[in-house]
């Protein structure tokens, strides 16, 4: 029993004095590792070497360093030094730049917070090409402020304003820099509305305002006047906002349905006191209102039931008149427009009237107005960035006659919102339902009253009239312009094409040429140049400036015979022109 006693205490001691080498192993060795990485005195130089083998730093993305050990009297300059070893840096520090450093280790960071690391906040640098120049903050603070790095840069605008680019790039400028601008070009167009002489009125025409001048024709630009940093900060923020706007297409849909219903039913009596009545039948009289106006009726063409008589000067007809009118106006108008920027249609009339103008109390100026009728659509477009549209919208859709006193009248339905449509979706923006009921009843006193004998004594005209008006709207984002459709646009102005020369008859020109130039295009695509040339030829002789038909001839002549394509006249005098443009040029 003692002997095992023994043997266990002696195990134990042996167990523990391995722990114990293992221990002092290992902790030579991280030191080992340590003393590696940080600078050691080369005997020759007396400078700090780095070991490449030993250095834990990562070239895959950039300089990586995954561990570095600084001693604890090293200095920032002698931290930039290994730094500048380790990541292949040029790194250049001013001469006041000197202190002791106030870290120990970093792990997984990379150059530059690194560098941050060992400048910490009293220190900066700056990034100059291939070098990194490290000053005190005081330093870079004049560096910065030195008026002689200011320099100029020209920066040309596509889609903003100089003014508005102004605006933008000031938040990133110093307090000393300068921005000039070009001037501002006309906003929109002359839509030749306004201006013009008092017989002109409203319509002034193309001459009604001027076409620019002598305004700039260039892009935008602006000029800046900074240091290099901050320039760059301003190219940065136009690089951002100087983009392509998008579009939006808006279809309006105004629907404008009326029903009028009239019917008219009894006994008219005309009682002329000593006046003859002539032409008016003592039978049953139909037709199409041939008395209407010798009886007392509004004149009108609708066909109508009549039954009177007529005894000296007492006349009386029986009517029955029922009238149905079904009316029905559908605008269906697209606009595109640029995102924020107002677009407007109109498809209608002009009507014009005369508006006198007093300027004092001797004198009055008449000019020339005129009503606008049709359908209008006028909106804005706001795009939002989760593919709703917000829109500013405007529909109208009118009627206007003029009067005998040359007043015009306007009847209209329109509507003027502000609303939120996803893109491709058709939202309703307006309705009116409306039922009017007017009952006239026409008698004789007191006789029209009586229960059962009043019908021969009175007539009646009852009119109903129902009036529906539905606005819908289907805003589409267009980021695309070739995204459109266009080709669909353009099929059906082909087929209303074709459509209108099949209604044209067999003899006329225009409907002759048309199918012998559909039949030369047939021959050439079936490769029979000779009949394909002879149609062609016939479509000119019916109509000689064909445009098509004149470049499919030199189409079929360049292919069958080159040498009669440079002889005709029109590549003769291109080639006559091409020859004369440099002497002109010299003018």
């Amino acid at each position: 029993m003692y002997h095992d006693n023994r043997q266990n205490v002696t195990g134990f001691r042996w167990r523990y004095l391995c722990a114990v080498l293992l221990i002092l192993a290992v902790g030579s060795t991280l030191l080992a590792q340590a003393d590696a990485l940080a600078p050691n005195p080369d005997p020759a130089t007396n400078e700090e070497v780095i070991d490449p083998n030993n250095a834990q730093v990562d070239f895959s993305n950039g300089c990586l360093i995954k561990f570095i050990a600084f001693r604890k009297d090293m200095t920032i300059r002698e931290g930039l030094r290994l730094l500048a070893a380790l990541c292949k840096k040029n790194i250049v520090p001013s001469s006041q730049v000197e202190g002791p450093l106030t870290i120990s280790r970093l792990y997984n960071v990379t150059f530059e917070q690194s560098l941050e690391a060992v400048l910490g906040s009293n220190f900066k640098y700056e990034q100059d090409g291939d070098f990194v120049k490290v000053y005190t903050a005081d330093e870079l603070k004049k560096i910065k402020a030195d008026p002689e790095r200011m320099t100029y840069k020209v920066i040309t605008l596509y889609y903003i304003t100089a003014a508005e680019a102004g605006k933008l790039v000031q938040a990133v400028l110093s307090s000393e820099a300068k921005i000039q601008m070009t001037t501002a070009a006309q906003k929109m167009i002359s839509s030749g509305g306004s201006g013009g002489s008092s017989s002109g009125g409203a319509g002034g025409g193309l001459t009604s305002s001027g076409g620019g001048g002598d305004d700039m024709a260039l892009n935008d630009m602006i000029v800046l006047f900074d240091y290099p940093e901050n320039i760059q900060k301003a190219e940065a923020v136009l690089h951002e906002v100087d983009v392509r706007p998008r579009q939006v297409l808006v279809e309006a849909t105004v629907m404008s349905v009326k029903l009028t219903e009239e019917t008219k039913f009894g006994i008219d009596w005309n009682l002329l006191n000593g006046v003859a009545v002539t032409g008016f039948p003592s039978s049953i009289v139909g037709g199409q209102g041939t008395y209407a106006e010798t009886v007392g009726f509004a004149n009108t063409s609708s066909p109508t039931l009549r039954v009177g008589f007529s005894a000296d000067n007492v006349q009386a007809i029986i009517t029955a008149l029922e009238s149905v009118t079904d009316t029905t106006v559908l605008a269906n108008p697209k606009v595109l427009a640029v995102n924020k920027q107002e677009g407007q249609v109109l498809i209608g009339n002009k009507i014009g009237y005369v508006n006198s103008l007093t300027q004092n109390q001797t004198s009055t100026t008449q000019q020339v107005a005129f009503l606008e009728t049709g359908t209008r659509l006028v909106f804005r477009p706001y795009i939002c960035n989760d593919g709703y549209v917000r829109l500013d919208i405007y529909p109208k859709d009118s009627d206007g006659v003029l009067k005998a006193n040359g007043i015009p009248d306007e009847k209209t339905t329109e509507l003027k919102t502000n609303v939120l449509v996803k893109d491709g979706e058709t939202v309703v923006i307006g309705g009116l339902f409306r039922d009017k009921v007017d009952a006239t009843k026409d008698q004789v006193p007191l006789l029209g009253n009586l229960p059962i004998l009043g019908v021969l004594f009175r007539g009646t005209k009852d009119t109903v009239s129902r009036e529906e008006v539905v606005v819908m709207l289907t805003p589409h984002i267009v980021n695309d312009v070739t995204r459109g459709d266009a080709k669909d646009r353009m099929d059906d102005v082909r087929m209303k094409r074709e459509a209108a020369k099949d209604s044209l008859q067999g003899m006329d020109r225009a409907r002759l040429a048309e199918d012998a130039y559909a039949r030369a295009a047939k021959y050439y695509l079936e490769g029979d140049a000779q009949k394909a040339l002879f149609n062609v030829k016939f479509a000119l002789q019916m109509r000689p400036t064909y445009l098509e038909a004149l470049r499919l001839r030199e189409r079929i002549v360049a292919e069958t015979d080159p040498e009669e394509l440079k002889r005709m006249d029109s590549v003769v005098i291109e080639k006559v022109d091409e020859q004369e443009a440099p002497n002109w040029r010299r003018y």
